[in-house]
């Protein structure tokens, strides 16, 4: 038997402290890299891993499990980011899986930072909008939420001129433009409560966005260019 043969006692020694750290996640880096593509050429290597992953599970078999308590993630994630928009699509009941492609797949519904929308009770929108310039310099996303005749609209991209101000019209079919409202310069969200009579004509109407001078249309209609418009759509 040669020399070259024989593993020395601190190799074998620093392999098996290799071996136990790869089995615990302790490694990082280019460390970690390493150790995994010896596992793929060194036998030997890759039985002391696997004894070592063998050891640890048996560590394990007499701990039994405890079920998390019910919600107990949501928490975890509600309290680590408060305001992240997936929880705050979950509290409109509005989950990324419908926001998908056509017409009815929105970027956003709105982040409410209205107190009292946070509440595990907050009402789910019924109907929600995409109002997108053609060259996508102005998006707004809306939710309707029929409680109260609400409308959540949220200017995600786009600033009104100076000394104008963005206005929100309801076209529906070859009626006039029905004004929502100006949507306030100095807020990226605003909550505009639609008229009753406004109500039963949402389905399947535009939204649109004109341009208009500051504190909104003089005439009751739309006086500037139309920058934006959306289809109301079905959630």
């Amino acid at each position: 038997m040669s020399d070259e043969s024989i593993i020395p006692e601190d190799d074998a020694t620093r392999d098996e402290m290799l071996a136990a750290e790869l089995s615990l996640g302790l490694l990082t880096g280019d460390e970690l890299a390493q150790m995994k593509r010896r596992l793929l050429t060194d036998q030997k290597f890759a039985r002391l891993v696997e004894g070592w992953n063998i050891r640890l599970t048996d560590l394990t078999l007499d701990i039994e499990p405890i079920e998390p308590p019910k919600g107990l993630f949501k928490k975890i994630t509600s309290n680590a980011y408060p305001d992240s928009p997936k929880r705050l699509w979950q509290q409109l009941s509005i989950f990324p899986a419908i926001l998908g492609a056509g017409a009815a797949a929105l970027v956003l519904i709105v982040a409410l930072q209205f107190g009292g929308y946070m509440s595990p009770n907050a009402p789910s929108p019924s109907y929600v909008a995409r109002v997108v310039s053609q060259d996508a310099t102005l998006v707004v996303a809306a939710a309707y939420v029929e409680d109260g005749g609400r409308l959540f609209v949220e200017r995600q991209t786009g600033e009104s001129a100076q000394g104008r101000s963005f206005e929100l019209w309801l076209i529906a079919g070859d009626n006039a433009p029905l004004s929502l409202g100006v949507l306030a310069s100095s807020e990226n969200i605003n909550e505009i409560t639609i008229p009753q009579e406004y109500r039963a004509l949402l389905v399947g109407a535009t939204l649109a966005i004109s341009d208009e001078p500051a504190g909104g249309s003089p005439t009751g209609g739309p006086t500037g260019a139309i920058l934006a418009a959306g289809e109301i759509t079905l959630l």
